[in-house]
């Protein structure tokens, strides 16, 4: 099929949106450009917020060019890899090249100080070492902190990429010892649903084949010991639509389709916001809660890949990305102890939980929501408007947006976890403490010689400074403290009280004997809780309560819609969730010592209640103090 073709459906899409633009020029313009290009493997042009809503509205305007035009950038793009890679496998002749691309071969886009000197080489000539590399592996926050929002029980590997289309990303490699793996990669090449803000096509651990003879560890009943543990993925690198072209695979909450072969992309495409250029590829490898003796590398090699041509042969590209591997994995500064503050009144004791469909789009709706009546000076329905249309416009996702720019789950995250956030400070001489219902849950960390199911598959809640905020200026979401689900103490009904404090705050009777789990809260004084809920349907899946998109859909779960339905998560109390909702609590250290020194249950907990010690600043501190939620 004709890749214009495949494409029209936007024409529709995007004179619908041209519509109803009125009023976007002014809210755009006045935002601040955002500097979070630094830490990504990639780099895109400098663009201020009026220029990305032209390019944006010039789309809008003109569809039919702007398909034409983008479809041809792609085409282009690929064409000129494929013959030089063709050039390079013939190796002889008056076209002979060298396997290094010449200087300026590749826009300043793929070609720079992050990502430079690609070279085709044969796959026996490259290391799987030298291809992969960890954005970050499990660390004690105690000791050493991390930016870009990981949890900190996790190890984040990449694949940065290049190939023509219709190539395929062929990968071999042993099932480690852990929790949790799954392979994401960003979606097949889709103008109308550009790479960078969409969600990746995931191939989740239980859905992988085994080689003959050999044993996926992940399943239910399965050997997670097993020594043979080897297995092959395969990954078309295409055009068109990801729903289309992964009808399973791409089909929410489930995300679950038999076999070792998904459909991705060779190279991604940009957002407006990213200038709508040509950048690398990129494949995530995620490992969750690796074994305790296995090492961050759950006790295997890294998996080796390999590129094919279309025709068959085997080829790989490779880069110096020394800079954007430094960026993205070094370790962080952590910053002096802030004022302690009690919780501002938009944070207060009637707010729950923020459900997140996307990081980008919560950075949104938290500034939407405290700088709104009764918290700030802005309208609130106008508010909520603007973030839905200049979302709808620039990234082409939304409650209205064609699959999957209408998938709760966005770029960079876990395709089966659902996330909740909240912001909270913590003030002198008091604590915060959750209590709620743990979902039962694998245990796997001390080598268990079975998989067993439950009604998570993972479950973790992190507390971090967020993004580029007054104590945290030139830095992304930085966690300070986690609690993963075997950290937490429960009692016989598998209920928890989970209590923060500064360490000198801490109550004395806030120990693992008494029925608690306490976790130092850090230096920073704001912070956001993240909850992280991952479910792999059926057999690690509570359906009446998890909070994913069956129980909260964006339609009513997303506070910016006019349909937005608070009693979901958003109250502080138990919603949807029931018991298994995570209830905030705010006292005194002196207040929860007179719980006594026995075994304290969710219940014996006071709920939060009296006046704050101190008045919330003004609507102009928070707008500097930006609450970013990752």
């Amino acid at each position: 099929m004709d890749i214009r073709t495949l494409f029209k459906p936007i024409i529709i899409c995007i004179c619908v949106i041209a519509s109803s633009l009125t009023g976007i020029r002014g809210a755009l313009a006045d935002e601040p450009v955002s500097d979070q290009c630094k830490w990504k493997y990639y780099n895109v042009p400098e663009l201020s917020n009026a220029e990305i809503y032209q390019s944006a509205l010039q789309a809008a305007r003109h569809p039919a060019q702007y398909i034409h035009e983008t479809n041809q950038m792609i085409n282009d793009f690929s064409n000129k890899m494929g013959d030089y890679i063709y050039l390079w496998l013939d190796g002889k002749g008056k076209d002979k090249v060298n396997g290094k691309f010449p200087d300026g071969f590749f826009s300043q886009w793929v070609d720079n100080e992050k990502t430079h000197d690609w070279q085709l080489i044969k796959p026996n000539k490259i290391r799987p070492e030298d291809q992969w590399y960890a954005m970050g592996v499990p660390y004690d926050p105690d000791k050493e902190l991390h930016q870009c929002s990981p949890d900190p029980h996790v190890t984040y590997l990449k694949l940065i990429f290049l190939a023509p289309l219709n190539s395929k990303l062929l990968i071999d490699g042993d099932f480690p010892h852990c929790r949790f793996m799954d392979y994401q990669i960003i979606l097949p090449l889709d103008s109308i649903h550009p790479q960078e803000s969409m969600c990746e096509v995931p191939l989740v651990d239980v859905d992988i084949e085994p080689d003959p003879g050999h044993v996926n560890p992940f399943r239910v009943g399965a050997d997670r010991n097993a020594r043979k543990r080897h297995y092959h993925i395969e990954f078309e690198l295409k055009a068109g639509n990801a729903v289309k072209l992964n009808p399973e695979a791409m089909k929410p909450p489930e995300y679950r389709a038999p076999g070792n072969k998904r459909v991705g992309g060779p190279f991604q495409l940009t957002s407006f916001q990213g200038g709508h250029v040509i950048v690398p590829a990129v494949l995530w490898l995620r490992y969750y809660s690796p074994d305790k003796e296995a090492g961050s590398l759950g006790g295997v090699s890294l998996p080796k890949a390999t590129l094919q041509l279309p025709s068959g042969e085997n080829f790989w590209i490779t880069c110096d990305k020394s800079l954007a591997v430094e960026r993205q994995s070094a370790p962080v500064p952590r910053i002096s102890e802030t004022p302690a503050i009690d919780p501002y009144s938009f944070m207060g004791p009637s707010l729950g939980w923020f459900k997140m469909y996307d990081i980008l789009f919560s950075h949104m709706e938290a500034n939407g929501y405290y700088t709104s009546w009764p918290w700030g000076i802005k309208n609130p329905e106008i508010t909520k408007k603007r973030i839905r249309e200049n979302f709808r416009l620039i990234h082409m996702r939304g409650v209205d947006a064609s699959p999957p720019g209408n998938y709760e789950t966005g770029p960079t995250c876990c395709n089966y976890i659902s996330y909740l956030v909240r912001p909270i400070s913590l003030g002198e001489d008091n604590v915060i403490v959750l209590t709620g219902k743990l979902p039962t849950f694998p245990r796997t960390r001390d080598a268990e010689p079975m998989m067993t199911g439950g009604q998570v598959r993972y479950f973790s809640i992190t507390h971090q400074l967020g993004s580029n905020s007054e104590y945290n200026e030139g830095y992304l979401g930085t966690p300070y403290g986690s609690l993963m689900d075997d950290e937490i103490v429960t009692n016989v009904n598998n209920e928890y009280v989970i209590v923060y404090s500064r360490q000198a705050d801490r109550p004395d009777n806030a120990k693992p004997e008494f029925g608690i789990t306490w976790q130092r809260w850090g230096e920073p004084t704001l912070q956001s809780l993240v909850l992280r809920w991952l479910s792999v349907m059926p057999d690690w899946y509570l359906p009446e309560y998890a909070p994913d998109q069956n129980n909260v859909p964006w339609e009513i779960g997303a506070w910016s819609q006019d349909t937005y339905d608070k009693s979901l998560v958003g109250s502080n109390g138990p919603g949807v969730m029931g018991h298994y909702h995570p209830v905030i609590h705010y006292m005194s250290k002196e207040q929860f010592e007179q719980l006594g020194y026995k075994w304290i249950n969710p219940e014996d907990v006071p709920e939060w209640g009296g006046s704050l010690k101190k008045k919330a600043k003004s609507s102009a501190w928070m707008e500097k103090n930006e609450l970013h939620l990752q």
